[in-house]
């Protein structure tokens, strides 16, 4: 079996290292990084051009494709592939749009009664302007399209300017409007399950890190920690988000006749009135995937095919390692705005046994490479060229260190010290991931 993973993340790495360690597959990626082309060979094509990526698939016999991301998903891969007999984790265009577009999610949401903070889709620049004259602050404004992003504002005038610049760039877009919701109080939390539309099978909560610090005012900077915990409360909060969140918003979509198969994850804040979200997801979530994937030991090849075959109702609960992980995210000074580029990473080999180090934008020349098959013959393996250096950067977001261990506690401390083996210029990490499971 040939399966193709999509992506060049934190997540992409954790999903082949899953995929190459439980299975017998022959496992490629698309572009992958420096550490996931160690373990795949590394296939030229860019995951959102999905044309090119589904011929080529069908030419190379590819069984199996996993986006590591949702971009290849809402770009319309399934419906690219559908005649093509190659299965794909996650949904057709049409039911992407609980992602791709928040005023479809936070409408959707609404119908069907699942919580939300106090807000409103606002469809012209009158309305929005109107409705945030209504709010108290602080409130948070987030363009239609999520790769728009999203902007907490705590002074009027502000998010005046910021609702106006919001309108004039989505100008003679298809997608308009915004959502204006309050800032509710509390720990980012996410969570997902695998489902085939009727069976869920859920994962484990994820205490999320997506500031430079504590501070509640801090900037936004994504993927910095996550915390996936084992204490009673931890457990407590999966079953909840599962029976009251999970399962509902599956039925949800099922009677608004939107197919699902794949990852869904949902993004919650947990306020002292209980969980509220704050977004919905085709795919796990970078991080999420580093703190959950090393925990679980179900072979995920036979539950991505179930999912797709759709029967999950067949296949036992997941089995988890009884241990909280601790993943650290080591980035470049200045992410995620400015930072160097090129530098190379060193302290790699000194991480000790057990402790896993999944790579984001890295660089690897000596990684493996994927040479097509020719015309009646078989594709081959290719190792890189020896280099003149070893791995580098190339972006901000540079590597994760995972570790487990019997308590919160534990894991966060091996985190910590093997983050410190790990050098290259400017290298900074959240010192408290993991001080608190979600606090």
């Amino acid at each position: 079996m040939k399966i193709l993973v999509l992506g060049a993340d934190g997540r992409t790495h954790a999903l082949v290292w899953k995929l190459f360690n439980h299975s017998t597959a022959e496992v490629l990626v698309a572009p992958g990084n420096g550490g996931a082309v160690q373990l795949a060979a590394q296939v030229d094509l860019d995951p959102t051009n999905v044309v090119e990526v589904a011929r080529w698939a069908f030419a190379e016999q590819v069984d199996l494709i996993v986006p590591a991301g949702s971009a290849p998903l809402r770009a319309g891969l399934v419906d690219e592939v559908v005649a093509m007999h190659i299965g794909v984790c996650g949904p057709a265009q049409r039911t992407t749009l609980i992602e791709g577009s928040r005023c479809f999610a936070r409408a959707f949401l609404e119908r069907h009664g699942l919580p939300l903070p106090r807000g409103r889709v606002c469809p012209d620049l009158a309305t929005a302007e109107k409705y945030l004259a209504s709010q108290p602050l602080p409130v948070v404004i987030k363009t239609d399209d999520p790769d728009g992003g999203a902007t907490i504002h705590t002074d009027r005038y502000a998010a005046l300017e910021a609702l106006r610049a919001a309108f004039a760039a989505m100008a003679g877009d298809e997608q308009s409007g915004v959502v204006i919701e309050e800032h509710p109080s509390g720990p980012l939390v996410g969570f997902s399950a695998l489902t085939d539309g009727t069976t869920a099978l859920p994962l484990l909560p994820v205490r999320l890190y997506e500031q430079p610090g504590p501070e509640p005012d801090s900037p936004a900077a994504p993927g910095l920690g996550a915390v996936a915990g084992n204490s009673v409360y931890a457990r407590k909060l999966g079953e909840y988000l599962h029976q009251r969140i999970m399962l509902p918003l599956i039925a949800a979509l099922r009677q608004e006749s939107l197919p699902y198969w794949g990852f869904l994850g949902i993004d919650c804040v947990i306020t002292n009135h209980g969980p509220l979200l704050v977004g919905l997801r085709c795919s796990l979530r970078d991080m999420e995937a580093q703190a959950v994937l090393p925990r679980l030991e179900s072979d995920l090849l036979p539950l991505i095919e179930a999912a797709i075959a759709h029967r999950l109702d067949r296949e036992p609960p997941l089995v988890w390692r009884d241990e909280a992980s601790v993943a650290l995210a080591l980035v470049s000074q200045g992410y995620p705005h400015h930072y160097p580029l090129g530098a190379e990473i060193n302290g790699l080999n000194e991480v000790e046994e057990g402790v896993l180090v999944f790579h984001g934008q890295t660089h690897n020349p000596a990684g493996l490479r994927y040479a097509p098959a020719s015309r009646g013959g078989l594709a081959s393996l290719l190792r890189g060229a020896a280099p003149a250096g070893g791995i580098t950067l190339t972006g901000g977001h540079v590597v994760t260190v995972v570790a487990l261990g019997a308590t919160l506690a534990g894991a966060r401390g091996r985190a910590l010290l093997n983050a410190e083996r790990i050098r290259f210029p400017g290298r900074t990490y959240r010192e408290d991931v993991g001080a608190r499971e979600f606090g």
